[in-house]
C-alpha cells in the first residue's frame, strides 16, 4: 500500500517582516551599487515600483538615503530620473590600533574614506590603565574635531595585539609587549563613550584588511603571517575568518622549531617568537657585532639591524652567514608548517624581515610544501591592522543600520554595551 505523506503548507511571511526584509534590499541595492533612480531599484529588485517609492522614502526619513538630482533621461527622452545614493555622512567608525609604538585612530565615513586622525605614543611598561588612557586621549581628540555630532550613529573598532574574546571585547592576554590579563576594553570604552565598541586581535583584522583590499581578494582561503615585534597567523577559511575555540587560532608565537627548543626558556612569549622577533634579531645582531670579527660592527654604526646582516652575510662575515641561514630555514620551515596545516590558496607575508629574507624563504617553502601554494609579500604597508579594524567597524555598522530598519527609528546606544549586536 503506497503511503503518501502529507504535504506541509508553505508558512506565510508576515508582510511587515516582507516590507523590512524589502528595504533593507534596497539599501543594500544603493549602497554597493548607487546611485541609483527608483526605476533601476524596481528593475533590479524586481518590485514594484509604488513599493519601491514608499520603502525609499522611509529610507531618507531615516537619513541613510539622500537624493542627488537628475540623472540621464530614458530612450524616450522622458523627465530625468532622481538619483538616489548611500548617506555616508549618516554615521562615523572610529578606527584605533594599539601597538608598542602607540595608539593611532582614525574617524572615517561610512564609504571607508577617513576624516580625522591622531595619535600618541604608548609606554607599554606602565601598564593598561596608561595605555588605555592614550587610547581614550586621542578617540576623544578626533571626535572633539569631528565635522558632526553623531552620537546615536558611531561606533569604535579597536585592533590590539594578544588573544581576545571579540564576543565580550576583553583582551585575555598580550604577552610580548604589554603583558595585559583580561583587561575589559570594550566596556571600558562602551561606558566612556557610550557607543558599541568591536575589539579584536591586530592580525585578524590585518587578515581582513588583505582579504578586502590586498592578497586575500578573490582568495576562499588564505592566510596572513604578520611578523614585527611580534608573529601571528590570520586565517581565512572558506570565506570568513577563523578565530578558534579559545580565541587562539594563529597564534603561532608559541610554535616549537625544533626538539632542542623544547629545552630552552620561552617565557610567556612563545619558542618561535623568542627566535624571529624583531627584538629579539636585533638584540642577536648587536651580539654578533661584538663577539664576531668581520664588518658587521662597521655596518651596525650606520644601518639597522636586519640591513646590516645581510650586508656583513654578503661580504663573508660567517657568524652573519649562519645566523642567516639559521633564521631563514626557521621561518621556511614555520610557513611550510601552516601550510601543511591549512591548505590555504596563498600565503601572504608582512613585516621587514619577511621582506628581506623572502627569496631564501621561499626556497626553504618549496622544498617542503610539493603542492602549488603562492607565496608572496604584502603590499599594504604598516597601517594593515588599522585598515583592518576600519573593515570590521563598518560591517558591524552597516549590520546596526540593517537592525535600525527593521525597527523603523534609529538604534539606542547604551552604556554597558560591550559589542555592536
Amino acid at each position: 500500500m503506497l503511503t503518501v505523506t502529507p504535504r506541509t503548507p508553505p508558512r506565510r511571511i508576515n508582510p511587515l517582516r516582507m516590507k523590512t526584509m524589502n528595504t533593507v534590499g534596497l539599501l543594500k541595492l544603493i549602497r554597493d551599487c548607487g546611485p541609483l533612480s527608483r526605476s533601476d531599484l524596481a528593475r533590479t529588485s524586481r518590485l514594484s515600483k509604488p513599493t519601491v517609492s514608499e520603502q525609499v522614502s522611509d529610507l531618507i526619513s531615516l537619513g541613510l538615503v539622500t537624493e542627488i538630482g537628475p540623472g540621464e533621461s530614458g530612450s524616450r527622452r522622458g523627465k530625468k530620473p532622481t538619483l538616489l545614493r548611500f548617506n555616508e555622512d549618516c554615521g562615523r567608525v572610529i578606527a584605533a590600533r594599539i601597538s608598542a609604538q602607540g595608539v593611532q585612530v582614525w574617524e572615517s565615513r561610512l564609504d571607508g574614506s577617513v576624516t580625522g586622525q591622531t595619535g600618541l605614543p604608548v609606554r607599554p611598561e606602565l601598564g593598561p590603565d596608561y595605555a588605555v588612557g592614550a587610547l581614550k586621549e586621542a578617540i576623544r581628540t578626533v571626535i572633539d574635531h569631528s565635522t558632526v555630532a553623531l552620537a546615536s550613529r558611531r561606533l569604535i573598532s579597536i585592533a590590539v595585539p594578544g588573544i581576545v574574546d571579540v564576543r565580550s571585547g576583553v583582551v585575555l592576554e598580550t604577552d610580548n609587549i604589554f603583558g595585559w590579563r583580561n583587561v575589559p576594553l570594550g566596556a571600558d570604552l562602551n561606558w566612556e563613550f557610550g557607543v558599541p565598541v568591536v575589539v579584536d586581535n591586530d592580525v585578524n583584522l590585518s587578515t581582513l584588511a588583505e582579504a578586502r583590499f590586498g592578497g586575500g581578494q578573490n582568495q576562499q582561503s588564505f592566510v596572513l603571517i604578520q611578523l614585527d615585534s611580534g608573529i601571528g597567523l590570520g586565517v581565512f577559511l572558506n570565506g570568513a575568518p577563523y578565530q578558534g575555540q579559545h580565541w587562539a587560532a594563529g597564534e603561532i608565537a608559541h610554535m616549537v622549531p625544533d626538539r632542542a627548543a623544547l629545552g630552552a626558556p620561552a617565557g610567556s612569549r612563545g619558542h618561535l617568537e623568542s627566535m624571529v622577533a624583531m627584538d629579539r634579531v636585533a638584540e642577536r645582531v648587536s651580539q654578533l657585532a661584538r663577539t664576531s670579527p668581520g664588518p658587521l660592527a662597521e655596518l651596525m654604526k650606520i644601518k639597522p639591524p636586519v640591513q646590516a646582516l645581510l650586508e656583513a652575510a654578503e661580504q663573508g662575515q660567517e657568524s652573519a652567514e649562519e645566523y642567516v641561514r639559521e633564521l631563514t630555514e626557521v621561518l621556511g620551515v614555520a610557513i611550510a608548517n601552516v601550510s601543511a596545516c591549512f591548505d590555504p590558496g596563498k600565503i601572504v607575508l608582512l613585516g621587514p624581515l619577511f621582506s628581506a629574507l623572502f627569496d631564501r624563504i621561499r626556497l626553504v617553502f618549496e622544498a617542503v610544501i610539493r603542492w602549488p601554494v603562492k607565496l608572496e609579500l604584502s603590499t599594504l604597508g604598516e597601517d594593515v591592522s588599522l585598515r583592518g579594524a576600519l573593515v570590521a567597524g563598518l560591517a558591524r555598522m552597516f549590520d546596526r543600520l540593517e537592525i535600525e530598519v527593521e525597527n523603523g527609528q534609529r538604534v539606542p546606544q547604551t552604556a554597558g554595551q560591550g559589542s555592536a549586536r
